[in-house]
C-alpha cells in the first residue's frame, strides 16, 4: 500500500510563528545584580533570594574558626595514637593483642592479625566500626588486614 504524499516532507521546514515569551505578571522584575547597590538587595536569612545567595555573617565567621580547630586537632595528635585508641575502645582487652597496627600512610591502614581464623570476623564486625570511628579525624581510609 502506498503512503499518502501529505505525510512526506521535502526537507523544507514549515514556517510557523512562535508566540513571544513574556514573563508572568505575578513575578516582580528585579534588575540585574550588577546594577544594584549591595545595600539595596533584599535580605533573606535562608540564603536564597531573587538575585542570588547572601552571606550570613555568623555562618561566614564560623567557617574559618572550624577549619582552624580541625587543623589544630589533626596537627596535635599522631594518627597511630588515634588508631590505637580506637582499637582499644572497640576490642575487649583480652582480644586486643590479636589485632595490631602495622602502619598508617597515605590513607592506607595496615593491621596485622595474630590468628588467621579471625580475618572474617574482624573484617565484618571490627573494620566497619573502626572506619566509622576514624573517618571524622583521619578522613577516608583503606584498611588492609595481613597475617603476622
Amino acid at each position: 500500500m502506498k503512503k499518502s504524499q501529505a505525510y512526506v516532507t521535502r526537507g523544507v521546514p514549515a514556517a510557523r510563528a512562535l508566540p513571544e515569551w513574556e514573563p508572568p505578571q505575578s513575578v516582580p522584575r528585579v534588575p540585574h545584580p550588577s546594577a544594584l547597590n549591595p545595600a539595596d538587595l533584599p535580605r533573606d536569612r535562608g540564603m536564597a533570594g531573587l538575585v542570588g545567595a547572601y552571606e550570613i555573617p555568623p555562618l561566614a565567621d564560623s567557617v574559618p574558626k572550624g577549619l582552624e580547630a580541625l587543623a589544630d586537632q589533626l596537627r596535635g595528635e599522631d594518627p597511630q595514637d588515634t588508631v590505637n585508641a580506637a582499637l582499644d575502645a572497640l576490642l575487649p582487652p583480652a582480644e586486643r593483642h590479636r589485632l595490631v597496627l602495622e602502619s598508617f600512610a597515605n590513607g592506607l591502614l595496615v593491621l596485622s592479625l595474630a590468628r588467621r581464623e579471625d580475618r572474617f570476623t574482624y573484617s565484618r564486625f571490627i573494620v566497619p566500626k573502626l572506619r566509622a570511628a576514624l573517618t571524622p579525624t583521619l578522613g577516608h581510609l583503606t584498611i588492609r588486614l595481613i597475617d603476622r
